[in-house]
């Protein structure tokens, strides 16, 4: 087996330990500061806002940018808001419509969730009591959705019908009406189909790949029959009015035969705070459960160098996003999550070597023992990383938008959590080593209180 360190080598890492972790304190220092004068620039996940993937025929000869002022055009139209946030990302280029045309795809992003004034809003509520018999409405802030609770029960499938021809009626073609019976036999059949793949698969059969596709058009056919003779109080309607709206601006502007929008997505700013305070927690119950298994599995010696590390590889992975203003998204929560997993595996493999040295070698200086562990696992090290790294970078020269910031942060984590694995945790394995060597010094030179008396 080829190694690009030769075996023997022995490279002085541990002889500028207090430099490193110098630099190294530094490093998260600064990521700390910008974090919090800086800051994070929050995606849609997290900040609130709406995400619509638009596909354009090439003879629209749209870009990034006449994209990009049209929606914000739009926006400040019907919010008078003229300095809204818009980005526009391409998305799958190469990408062909269902005749074979060739087009290019945006992924647009924007802070606003609804064109809804508080006027058109009464007017849709209006609208939606001349329907139905409502006992009440509800319409949450900063959303184009309303939660409709009416008098009595009503057939579900008449409800509906009656709400989507009194919107669409008045200018809202893309309004979607729901119920919470309807909710809960979507439900039911998403719990009964999982218990079946996992029967399945407890038989060790093999699921066809179009089984989910074909299950769910049976589902839709079966609730649309079941609806018909169930009823219910509680409705809740979307009216997608930023979609209906951006498509009206971008057939004008485009072609309508050249522009599809083909899904949007959007988060309020209350829901995109959970996210990422869930986001945050996930991060802390990683790093907690670490440290547990690290106390079970070493000494106390290791477990802080390890926990060091950890957070090291996080906030400057943070600090880099908040440097360079890239969007911080789920999805780049999980990459951290994945270099926090990373890194602790290429640590606990440092640390076993210097366990098994410091018995192989007692009464070696603690210096020695870390530098030669360091040295007979380098190779593996290296390659590790390299191997990772050299996986992930085509994803950052190919890809586009979020994959290309999740690969980005794939490889500025791994690259960090290789050098913490030997520049910042093992460095403290000394510290402590020499820290405890001390007391028990101190308490061997010391007599016991009694013997003196």
């Amino acid at each position: 087996m080829h190694e690009i360190i030769k075996p023997g080598t022995k490279y002085p890492f541990m002889a500028m330990a207090k430099y490193w972790i110098g630099a190294t304190g530094a490093l998260v220092l600064l990521s700390i500061i910008l974090l919090l004068t800086k800051g994070l620039n929050f995606g849609i996940d997290f900040r609130g806002g709406t995400k619509m993937i638009v596909a354009f025929r090439e003879g629209a000869n749209a870009n990034a940018d006449s994209v990009k002022e049209t929606v914000r055009a739009l926006i400040a139209e019907k919010t008078g808001k003229s300095d809204a946030q818009v980005e526009v990302q391409p998305f799958n280029v190469g990408d062909k419509d269902e005749k074979g045309n060739p087009v290019v795809k945006f992924q647009i992003y924007t802070e606003v969730t609804t064109l809804l004034d508080d006027a058109r809003g009464k007017a849709v509520e209006e609208q939606i009591k001349s329907a139905l018999q409502v006992e009440t409405i509800d319409r949450p802030a900063e959303t184009d959705k309303f939660i409709i609770m009416l008098k009595s029960a009503e057939p579900i499938s008449v409800a509906k019908g009656k709400l989507n021809d009194a919107l669409k009626t008045h200018g809202y073609p893309h309004v979607e009406v729901s119920s919470e019976e309807e909710r809960t036999i979507d439900m039911e059949f998403y719990k009964e189909y999982n218990q079946k793949i996992v029967e399945l698969q407890k038989d060790g059969k093999t699921v066809p790949d179009d089984d989910f596709d074909r299950s769910l058009a049976a589902h839709s056919v079966d609730k649309q029959r079941r609806l018909e003779t169930r009823t219910d109080r509680q409705f809740t309607v979307s009216l997608a009015q930023l979609q209906t709206d951006a498509e009206l601006k971008l057939f004008e502007k485009f072609g309508k035969e050249n522009v599809e929008v083909q899904s949007v997505t959007s988060v309020s700013a209350s829901v995109g705070s959970d996210l990422f305070s869930q986001g945050m927690l996930a991060l802390i119950y990683a790093i907690v459960g670490i440290l547990i298994y690290i106390g079970l599995r070493f000494d106390f010696r290791y477990s802080p160098g390890v926990i060091l590390s950890l957070v090291h590889d996080a906030v400057f992975t943070l600090g880099f996003f908040s440097l360079f203003n890239l969007q911080f998204t789920l999805p780049i929560v999980s990459a951290v999550l994945t270099v926090i997993g990373f890194s602790v595996n290429d640590t606990v493999v440092v640390y076993d070597r210097i366990r098994e040295t410091m018995l192989k070698l007692k009464g070696t200086p603690i210096r020695e023992i870390v530098d030669r562990s360091i040295n007979e696992t380098l190779s593996r090290t290296l390659l590790t990383s390299l191997t990772a790294i050299l996986s992930v970078l085509p994803l950052i020269f190919l890809g586009d938008g979020f994959i290309r910031d999740f690969a980005l942060a794939l490889v500025v984590g791994f690259t960090v959590g290789t050098y913490s694995s030997i520049f910042v945790a093992s460095p403290l394995v000394i510290v402590l080593d020499e820290w405890l060597d001390h007391r028990k010094k101190r308490a061997q030179a010391s007599p016991p209180a009694a013997a003196n008396a």
